[in-house]
This record gives structure tokens, sequence and C-alpha cells, in this order.
């Protein structure tokens, strides 16, 4: 963000803060405005929002366009722009990390009591099997293929949240949904947006800092860790490629990123790929990304080569 835009940025307001909840989490949004923006306008722009990422992405709302996607019979269907605009993006993050990231993987996180109950076909589809027609914004169902876009729809809605503040004339806020974060702007205090990494259930070991605050300013974070969701011991992040829980020192990994739907899909993807392959994935996309691992001695984090050149 320039200079000029963050000076422009500075607003002498009090700090306002809303919350509620959606999509099965929280949302939260601190902000500063001028006094024509109402919190009755803000609350009604956000869950507007709300609503149309759910009608069009919910795994858990029969009526969706994904439920009736994941039921519906072999051939192209055509997509609402937003469904059509994160499944294309989940499926070339897919590509890129070889499946290591899956969003067909609805049947088995159903299977494992992570997803509403659904009944699927029990051959279920490879994500590979799904076809995409950008000009009829259509996506072709093979029959089976199971679509679960919680990964990253989420990460999308926070951006088309933001866009809405923008909208509105907000000029500073830090909108969060369940965890994933954009901010913009600085508070009126001049000072930026600042949130707390969350990277693991375990204490930092001796030689790391107490705590990893990052500031967004102009910037989305998401985090995928093992020990935020979990069900009778067993974590919700899969492995695409073996469709199992992915196991190992990772306890979590955080991303940094212009967009909260680039942040999300790729906190899970590279927690899926694992500490070498998710460093060297990381590093390969420029991504802004920090790892931590577990040890004897608590968590350890790393940082890819972006991530250094941001926070360094």
């Amino acid at each position: 963000m320039s200079a000029a835009r963050l000076r422009s940025s500075r607003i002498d307001a009090e700090i306002r803060r809303l919350s509620g909840a959606t999509m099965g989490t929280g949302w939260s949004l601190s902000f500063a405005a001028p006094d024509s923006v109402t919190n009755p306008a803000v609350v009604s722009a956000l869950e507007e929002t709300f609503a149309l990422v759910i009608r069009q992405m919910s795994g858990w709302e029969p009526t969706s366009d994904l439920c009736r996607f994941n039921r519906a019979e072999p051939g192209w269907r055509e997509l609402p722009e937003e469904f059509f605009k994160v499944l294309k993006r989940a499926l070339e993050i897919a590509e890129l990390t070889g499946g290591a990231y899956n969003p067909a993987l609805g049947a088995k996180i159903d299977a494992l009591g992570f997803g509403p109950g659904f009944e699927h076909d029990q051959a279920a589809r490879d994500w590979r099997d799904i076809k995409l027609d950008a000009e009829k914004r259509a996506a072709f169902q093979p029959g089976g293929a199971t679509l679960d876009l919680s990964s990253i729809a989420k990460g999308h809605a926070v951006d088309l949240c933001a866009a809405q503040l923008r909208t509105l004339g907000i000029p500073s806020f830090l909108m969060e949904i369940g965890g994933e974060f954009a901010g913009e702007g600085v508070k009126p205090d001049g000072n930026p947006w600042w949130v707390g990494l969350q990277l693991s259930d375990l204490p930092p070991a001796p030689d790391e800092p107490a705590h990893t605050d990052v500031a967004l300013v102009g910037l989305a974070l998401a985090t995928s860790g093992d020990f935020i969701h979990r069900r009778d011991d067993v974590s919700h992040l899969l492995d695409g490629r073996t469709g199992e829980t992915v196991t190992g020192p990772l306890s979590g990994v955080s991303v940094l990123h212009a967009s909260a739907m680039e942040a999300d899909g790729w906190a899970t993807a590279l927690f899926a790929l694992g500490p070498e392959a998710g460093l060297a994935m990381a590093d390969g996309q420029g991504l802004a990304a920090i790892f931590a691992r577990r040890s004897p001695d608590g968590a350890s984090l790393e940082l890819s080569r972006k991530a250094k050149e941001m926070l360094g």
C-alpha cells in the first residue's frame, strides 16, 4: 500500500467493533469510518455477502449450488460467477501441488465426521475428472465428484467482505471470518492492524519469540493447523493424495497474501505438503508462509523467503 493511500486511510474516528456468526463459525470486524457509515448498513452488506457464499458454496446447505453439483448426474453444469472463480483456483492449486490440496474430498470429510453427513456415491471421483469451461463458466461433473471448498471459500468470503467495506467508504478495517483476516489502512492512532499468529498447541521453543504478530496493511492472513478442529483426536486436514489425515511434525502454517482466498487455499495446501515440500512450494510460488514444527522443546518457526523479506 502506498504511503499516500496509508495517510488517506487514517481517520479521526473511534474504532467500532461488530461481530456475529456465519458459515458455522464466527465473524468480527473492527473499523474506523465516517459517521455517515452506519453500523446497520455495514452489517447488512456483510450479511448479504455471507448469504451469497453460503448460497453458492456451502457444503451444508442441500440447496446450495455446490451441493446440487455434488448430486448431479454426469454432464456439464453452468456455475454462478463466484463459485466458478473459487473452484477454478482450487483446481489450479490442486494441479500445482500434485493433488496434495484436493477440493474433491467431500465424501471423505463426511465419513470422518467433519461434514454434514450426506450420502455419497461410494465410487467417488478424482479431482482431475472435473473439467472447466471458462467461456461458458461451466464445470463437468463426471458423476460422484464431491466438492468441499471450505478450505478456500471462507477466504474468498473475506475478500468479498473487504470489497463491500471499501464500497461503503470504510478506509480502515480488520475483517475476520473463522480466523482468516484481511486488513486495510491504519487505525486512528496511526498504527496498523496487528494480528497474533496461532500456529501451535505447544509453547514456543526456548530460542523462539514468545509471540509473533503481523501487521495487516493491505494484506490477508490465513492459518491451517491440525490442532484447530479435531474430532475424536483426528484432524480435519487431509492429504489430498491419499485421503488420509496429515501426520508429521507440522502443527500449523500461516500464509500472508494480498488475497484471503489465496492465503486460505495455500495455507491448507502447504500444510498437506509437509515442511520440506511445503517450504519448497512456498518459495517456488513466491508465497509468504510461516511454518510451525513441533519438537520436544516446543514449537519452532520456519519462514519462506518471501516471509523473511516481509517480516525481517
